[in-house]
């Protein structure tokens, strides 16, 4: 069920749960401070008790009431970069309200989201939200609202649709506990050149440190999966003669296979756009399903060390059946 903003507010509000759009992905999202309503996003997408929730500020400043100290370099990259697609793990000042979504870590991913419509929900409420991705554990993304209703339906209070997801891949997580070193724990739009620019002027380390710490959302436990099988595969001499299976492949590659009446063709795009490649991954992982092929073979692609190649490939490496 789709609802307006003022109807969003209401259900935050009296505990309910919600999927917000956000420029990244959409959100399952409840008050961050409501552990009743934090346990239900948990049971909803069916998610590990132990991983951790990223929260969600109008600002900045609303999040630093619930910091501990940081170091300095941190409100650099913040004014930078935010709003937009990137998450700051921090120390929490403890006792803490967000202790239900940090899972009891002394610790807190937090994130000012680069979503008109979302930003005008958060600033009409007086919490974060608390918000994983909207889509049952260890599934992809939802990148619409229409991805939402076919995943999770009845099971939450209702949608907030603000269009298609811009970005389509999830925000990058940086790790900026230490005073000398930041760690890149997923990677996102934002990547390692980025930050290395924006702190030019500082003697700070950045690392590629892909976690799988208990702090980090979306590495710990299988994730981005479409529910058909997919099995990686260097040339179309490895696919087998079956039928009702498909191809996944970027524009370039899987033409040559436009003859075979046999495969069911997923082209992510073009090679010349990546962007557009991140936009729309998870609705082509949709698309896949819906196809109901019983299974899918993806052909491998070096996407490159930009930032936005390295998230895609982390995504599709996800994505992959073992």
């Amino acid at each position: 069920m789709k609802v307006s903003i003022d109807e969003a507010t209401k259900i935050l509000y009296k505990g309910g749960v919600i999927a917000i759009p956000t420029e990244t992905v959409y959100g399952l999202a409840a008050d961050a401070t409501n552990k009743k309503a934090i346990e239900r996003i948990f049971e909803i997408k069916n998610r590990p008790s132990d991983n951790p929730l990223i929260c969600h500020f109008y600002s900045f400043e609303q999040a630093k009431i619930f910091l501990n100290s940081y170091p300095k370099y941190v409100e650099l990259i913040v004014n930078q970069f935010t709003p937009g697609p990137i998450s700051f793990l921090l120390p929490l000042k403890l006792p803490s309200a967000l202790q239900a979504a940090t899972r009891g870590s002394a610790h807190v991913i937090i994130r000012i989201p680069m979503h008109e419509l979302l930003l005008k929900l958060l600033k009409k409420i007086s919490f974060p939200l608390a918000a994983p991705s909207a889509n049952t554990s260890g599934k992809y993304s939802a990148t619409t609202a229409e991805m939402v209703e076919a995943d999770l339906g009845k099971k939450i209070d209702g949608v907030l649709d603000g269009g298609a997801s811009s970005v389509g891949l999830e925000s990058t997580i940086l790790d900026c506990r230490s005073k000398d070193e930041i760690r890149i724990l997923r990677p996102g739009l934002i990547g390692k050149e980025d930050i290395e620019w924006c702190l030019r002027n500082e003697n700070i380390k950045v690392i590629d440190a892909l976690s799988i710490e208990q702090t980090t959302p979306g590495s710990k436990y299988k994730h981005y999966s479409p529910l058909t099988p997919v099995f990686q595969i260097q040339s179309e001499k490895e696919i087998p003669s079956k039928k009702n299976i498909a191809v996944i492949g970027l524009a370039e590659n899987i033409i040559n296979f436009s003859s075979n009446e046999n495969l069911k063709l997923i082209s992510l795009g073009s090679e010349n756009n990546l962007t557009e490649v991140a936009s729309m991954l998870y609705r082509k992982m949709f698309e896949l399903d819906e196809l109901k092929v019983t299974e899918a073979y993806l052909l491998k692609r070096d996407f490159g060390n930009s930032a936005i190649g390295k998230a895609i490939s982390n995504r599709l490496e996800h994505m992959l059946s073992r």
